[in-house]
């Protein structure tokens, strides 16, 4: 996450372009055979193992987490990162929410849902994109990878967050488009977050 303002712009800049696709219908036939390739094959365990992969972008669990970041950025002298990070989860989750009223994406047919999905925070939006689990997933899991300079650790990370975006799709929640929105609009909060910590007079290096 060196590239700074640049990258951050351009990363909006690609999540604005898949917005106005999306919302102009250009991509539901690929989408429609990516959510047919992902569910080919379906069983018991996938379900399960799809929901397991879920679980770092639940709101409850991923704004949990962020905060306990948060404060434990906090106490190593960090509490700037901290506080960016929670702006950040805040303001990609309005425009998530803005997002899911005005880009008329059409919904995943209901027959395709593999396993309920339910949140005790979750409400009905018109439209699905950007996928919001998604978004979290790459917030909460990217500011891990960026303070965690352990190869493998980061190695684990990168999976995870490719299986969060393949659960999505598989367990019939998501177009694959709603996903790679989500995981862009979670890019530029993280960019933003960490760019603006460089930005600031002792900032420490991620």
């Amino acid at each position: 996450m060196s590239d700074g303002r640049g990258t951050f712009l351009a990363t909006l800049a690609a999540f604005a372009a898949l917005s106005a696709a999306a919302g102009a219908g250009l991509l539901q036939e690929l989408d429609t055979r990516l959510l047919q390739l992902a569910q080919a094959r379906t069983s018991a365990a996938l379900d399960a193992l799809g929901t397991v992969l879920s679980v770092p972008g639940r709101a409850e669990i991923s704004a949990a987490a962020l905060a306990a970041l948060a404060l434990w950025l906090y106490v190593r002298g960090r509490g700037r990162l901290g506080r960016r990070l929670l702006v950040a989860l805040l303001a990609t989750t309005l425009v998530e929410i803005a997002m899911k009223f005005v880009v008329p994406q059409a919904p995943v047919p209901t027959d395709v849902l593999q396993v309920p999905d339910p949140s005790p925070i979750d409400f009905a939006t018109p439209y699905p994109y950007p996928s919001g689990h998604m978004l979290r997933a790459v917030l909460l899991l990217g500011a891990v990878y960026a303070l965690w300079p352990d190869r493998i650790a980061r190695a684990a990370i990168l999976l995870a967050l490719a299986g969060a975006a393949g659960a999505r799709v598989y367990l019939g929640t998501h177009w694959p488009s709603d996903v790679l929105g989500g995981a862009l609009l979670g890019l530029a909060g993280l960019l933003w977050a960490f760019g603006t910590e460089r930005s600031g007079k002792g900032a420490e290096n991620v």
